[in-house]
């Protein structure tokens, strides 16, 4: 089992090795993803002029192949799920693979136009029938359009050929949207201003008078070498298909591959590649470089305290990380709150939200989104649903306690005590166990501190030892006032209140006499920020600590909306057994768990960021994120 509050071992490392293998050291560390690559402070002004060309070059294999690709109509999802992975990069010969996709472009583009051109000519050809097939069913020769010498005909189409009238002043006959007009030649202007109105686009010029015979004889032509391109493409695609995927699939991770080493060091002959790994892949790092480079690479490994974090919790706590990313990535320099995430959050949305039958659903609720989150791939969602399946076991747990079944406090009796019959009792309670949340963040403050050797901070600041023993006398001596009466003694206020506020209040002068730590600027500007920290404190801790009682508060909330719902079912039906009330309960149990759930998490959330991880976390960390090639590509 893993230990709490533990992160991976991350350390800076540094790989020297010859030049030559660059291409597949790089392809094998991007498919074993186990390098958070870093840059050289040096590699902008020393980075080998030839990737420049590299890159270029594989720009232009990629948009060949991808339009090669999409010409044939292969997709780039299907391509990429029938390549099998390999362990080595299938570019071997970069001037081979260009040219072979530029001749397939140029033949792909030739096929292209050439079809372009054909289904032109079609669409011409199969106008040219359709005017004369209309011409036909008017009555209309085709070649009298352009013949007639009496009178002038214009043939188009109209937006609505059956709200065209008839007028006396012309003939005009109508199939479908085309209408055909037959005027003299006085008439003519007139004929075209009437069609006009109707939206008319002329097609007279289209009128082709070739026989009917003959259009088909050109259709049938054109079809015939439109068949014989298809062939020709298809086989081309047959023959040609895979290697262009194969292709795509490899530039694009060698794409990939030469963005990251612009971050590397280059020499005449060697090559110098930096970064953090997690020490538990050592092994398969030295098992990479020995199979490609033999033992001809330096591996240099070092600690570094401002190296990328991964967290390392166990699987219980794991989905509470989701939690503490939001607030940032704990550094090296700070204990990793996640453990203690888990715990205060999943007690405090249990404390507000206790009802056995409620929490189960949400239990339930928890357990699908994970599966949903597997199924997708989505860490996120998994971890949401590993939060879900604890936060409702809380609840069932506290339903326990309050004796709270599916909003019903009369099926079984409580283990604790109903919320709505003893208010202060909760309250003093949600009060306390804020206390110990908000002792316990400045223990952690003071053991991050001591960790770091800042020991001004750990003891004499406004999060370190002096507060925790004044915060922790004022709340000990309010317990016992309220138990018993009694009132602390002088000499117990002056020794765990005004020792430490003289402590606190001159940190200035005993931090930089024991801790080395820096000097205040100004006397007087010292003295009005002591005054000011002081008034601070006080506020916060007070703040910090009441904050605590609205867990009380929603949980009264929680009843109230159940005493709500089983009020108005108990009004439709006083027997509750009619279907009427049975539905006003299911109703209401669902608003409960949509809505009253909902405003439990916020205001679970709202109590461990702002009360709780303001007392130590930083989250100036960096999430460990190894280079990654998630491409797939088959050897050639």
């Amino acid at each position: 089992m893993r230990a709490m509050f533990v992160k991976s071992d991350i350390r800076k490392i540094t790989i020297a090795l010859e030049k030559a293998f660059y291409s597949e050291v790089y392809f094998a560390l991007g498919r074993a993803g186990i390098i958070h690559l870093s840059r050289f402070p040096q590699s902008d002004s020393r980075a080998d002029s030839g990737l420049q060309d590299e890159e270029a070059l594989t720009r232009d294999i990629m948009a060949g192949t991808e339009y090669a690709l999409n010409a044939l109509k292969i997709s780039f999802a299907d391509a990429e799920a029938s390549m099998p992975v390999v362990d080595k990069s299938p570019i071997t010969d970069k001037g081979k693979d260009a040219a072979f996709v530029a001749r397939t472009k140029k033949i792909i583009g030739r096929a292209t136009m050439m079809l372009s051109k054909i289904r032109d000519a079609q669409d011409v050809v199969a106008r040219h029938l359709e005017y004369i097939d209309v011409l036909g069913k008017m009555g209309i020769e085709p070649s009298m359009i352009k013949k007639a010498r009496l009178a002038k005909i214009v043939f188009g189409t109209v937006e609505n050929a059956v709200n065209v009238p008839a007028d006396g002043r012309f003939m005009l006959a109508v199939t479908g949207n085309y209408v055909c007009g037959i005027a003299l030649s006085s008439d003519f202007p007139a004929i075209m201003r009437f069609l006009k109105d109707y939206g008319f686009a002329d097609k007279t010029d289209d009128v082709n008078p070739v026989p009917v015979e003959n259009l088909k004889k050109r259709m049938d032509n054109l079809k015939r070498r439109e068949e014989v391109i298809n062939k020709y493409v298809n086989h081309l695609k047959e023959e040609s298909g895979q290697a262009l995927q194969e292709l795509n699939l490899a530039y694009r991770a060698y794409g990939e591959m030469l963005k990251v080493m612009r971050m590397s060091l280059f020499s005449a002959k060697a090559m110098f590649i930096t970064g953090w790994m997690d020490m538990k892949d050592r092994e398969q790092l030295l098992t990479i470089l020995r199979g490609i480079c033999g033992n001809k690479f330096i591996l240099s490994e070092r600690k570094d305290p401002d190296a990328p974090v991964r967290l390392l919790n166990m699987r219980l706590f794991k989905p509470f990380e989701l939690l503490v990313k939001i607030m940032g990535m704990p550094s090296n320099r700070e204990i990793d709150p996640t453990p203690l995430a888990a715990i205060t959050f999943v007690l405090m949305f249990g404390l507000m939200f206790g009802d056995l039958g409620q929490g189960l659903v949400i239990m339930l609720g928890g357990l699908m989104l994970k599966r949903y989150g597997l199924k997708k791939a989505r860490e996120e969602l998994v971890q949401a649903g590993g939060i879900l399946i604890a936060c409702g076991l809380s609840a069932a747990i506290c339903g326990l306690l309050y004796g709270s079944v599916f909003s019903s406090e009369r099926v079984m009796p409580a283990l604790w005590f109903h919320p709505t019959e003893h208010i202060m009792k909760l309250f003093a309670f949600t009060i306390l166990m804020g206390v110990v949340f908000i002792a316990a963040g400045l223990i952690v403050n003071i053991l991050n501190c001591i960790l770091n050797a800042d020991y001004t901070e750990a003891l004499l600041e406004k999060r370190g030892l002096v507060v925790l023993l004044i915060y922790a006398f004022i709340v000990i001596a309010a317990v016992n006032y309220q138990s018993n009466g009694r009132i602390p003694a002088m000499w117990e206020i002056s020794t765990f209140i005004g020792l430490p506020l003289i402590l606190f209040s001159l940190r200035g002068v005993f931090g930089p006499a024991f801790f080395h730590s820096m000097r205040p600027h100004s006397i007087s500007e010292y003295i009005i920020e002591t005054v000011m920290d002081i008034v601070e404190i006080a506020l916060s801790m007070f703040a910090n600590t009441i904050s605590f009682i609205r867990v009380g508060a929603f949980a009264l909330s929680h009843a109230g909306l159940s005493i709500v719902t089983y009020t108005l079912a108990g009004m439709a039906d006083s027997s509750m057994k009619s279907v009427g009330a049975f539905s006003i309960i299911v109703i209401g149990n669902i608003f409960i768990i949509g809505f009253e759930g909902l405003i439990c998490g916020i205001q679970s959330m709202r109590l461990e960021y702002y009360e709780f991880f303001s007392k130590f976390f930083k989250g100036e960390g960096i999430i460990f994120s190894p280079f990654t090639l998630k491409v797939k590509a088959s050897e050639v």
